[in-house]
């Protein structure tokens, strides 16, 4: 070989190498600000962002409302001790009653929990005919339960909403509230409130696929030691099923997805791009996607910066329009303007090879579902609705590693659906387990997880 052939092969090594040092340094630089990486996974010595401006000073302002302890009803106080004051404070004994109204301080305390148990007693007959003993039976409503609605629903409150492990919500129970109770016990339970819930999660699939509007996501969920698997969710504004799926496929996400016809707000996953109708593509996606550009040399960087900047303008408009701060009219009517300017720069930066330029070609690829937002003003540009229903689901993984049987998998939906529908709701999660299980026991049906007064109005 050559010197001009050898320094020529020298050269382009060293270009093939420029090039694999700016991608390992960008995938070393990924976390939860440029990329879709949660927070838990970035490395320990990134730098707390700094707010943009000064914090307030923690503690209550001067003329600030009142926050008092309101007294509990009347009915809710066992005793009464009355205090009568025997000297003044100049000293003086001679005192006497006033009509005004006495202060009243109330000390609130939980007694030793006591359960109520039901004995059935069977007495045994003997037959004077045949000589056979002889027992009246159970009643088909006892027959079906061990435990009662009090303590299926605190199970599910334990195990579902506050995302105890098994042991500890076992030791709650044998412990705080006197049930003698073992593993299997519990397990036992879980399965009976996955039958008791099962109608009512069927509804609420039902109610969410009705709406205009719906925001689907989905994260990790293990299904055993060995399997992955992936729970998805799909919410409005009243309420939000959930769904465990082997596969983060597309075949998922239409079993999700379903009838629904409405308005999807989601990310750019590509299991959502058989759904053809209105999608609005998540601006809090796209923002961390532009930081990630922004980050990188040359002339590339320059483009994502100035994409990072208008999505940061872009949002901060829409927050105003949900604050009141500003008219929807004029939002609109400032709009058309940055829509031309993220277009362009996003098109300016699809001739670049790399990823980066494989970005911004996946983002135009979803052009004519990133204003939708603009047009309809229900609509939000962000999944955070998604993404904060999904979050207790996420904080439990992280604590049980996902679910080891079907069983398991059928209680997760059913019981992460009761306690986001009734959050939505503004309804009381283990007021409505109980009276769910109180019908199922004595087979009558159950109540639906939806409010209903007078006609269901869609939402948003």
């Amino acid at each position: 070989m050559d010197k001009d052939a050898y320094i020529n092969k020298l050269e382009n090594e060293i270009v093939q190498l420029k090039k694999r040092i700016e991608e390992l340094e960008r995938l070393l630089g990924m976390n939860s600000k440029n990329s879709s990486n949660p927070p838990s996974s970035n490395p320990p010595g990134m730098p707390a962002e700094l707010p943009r401006r000064r914090r307030k000073k923690r503690g209550a302002r001067n003329g600030h409302q009142p926050h008092l302890k309101s007294l509990l009803p009347q009915e809710f106080v066992k005793s009464h001790i009355h205090l009568k004051a025997k000297v003044c404070t100049c000293g003086s004994t001679n005192l006497k009653e006033t009509d005004q109204e006495p202060l009243r301080h109330q000390c609130v305390d939980i007694p030793p929990i006591v359960p109520h148990v039901t004995e059935y007693i069977q007495h045994i007959s003997e037959c004077k005919d045949c000589g056979a003993f002889v027992y009246q039976p159970l009643p088909d409503e006892v027959k079906r339960k061990h435990f009662g609605p009090g303590v299926l629903s605190i199970v599910g409150i334990l195990t579902g909403d506050l995302n105890t492990s098994k042991r500890k919500a076992l030791a709650m129970m044998n412990e705080v509230f006197s049930v003698p109770m073992s593993l299997g016990g519990l397990s036992n339970c879980e399965a009976q409130l996955t039958d008791v819930l099962e109608q009512p999660y069927n509804k609420v699939a039902e109610h969410v696929r009705e709406q205009d509007i719906g925001h689907a996501d989905e994260t990790g969920w293990p299904r055993g030691n060995r399997q992955k698997g992936w729970l998805w969710v799909l919410c409005c504004g009243t309420a939000a099923f959930f769904m465990i799926h082997a596969n983060r496929s597309r075949q998922a996400a239409r079993k999700l997805i379903g009838g629904f016809a409405g308005k999807l707000v989601s990310d750019r996953y590509n299991s959502y791009k058989f759904y053809t109708l209105i999608r609005q593509i998540c601006w809090a996606h796209l923002k961390r996607d532009f930081k990630a550009i922004s980050e990188a040399r040359g002339v590339i960087g320059k483009i994502g910066l100035k994409l990072y900047s208008l999505a940061g303008k872009i949002l901060k408009l829409r927050k105003r329009v949900r604050d009141g701060t500003l008219q929807w009219k004029t939002f609109q009517r400032r709009m058309p303007e940055l829509q031309k300017r993220v277009e362009s720069l996003l098109r300016s930066g699809a001739h670049f090879d790399g990823k980066l330029g494989g970005k911004c070609r996946d983002i135009l690829e979803h052009e004519k579902y990133l204003w939708t937002f603009v047009q309809d003003q229900r609509v939000e540009p962000t999944n955070n609705a998604a993404e904060r229903v999904v979050r207790q689901a996420v904080l439990w993984r992280k604590g049980s590693f996902g679910t080891q049987s079907e069983r398991g998998a059928r209680y997760v939906e059913r019981i992460l659906t009761v306690c986001a529908t009734c959050r939505l709701q503004g309804q009381s999660t283990i007021e409505y387990l109980r009276e769910a299980c109180r019908c199922h026991l004595n087979g009558i049906p159950v109540p639906s997880l939806i409010k209903t007064t007078g006609s269901l109005v869609k939402s948003a």
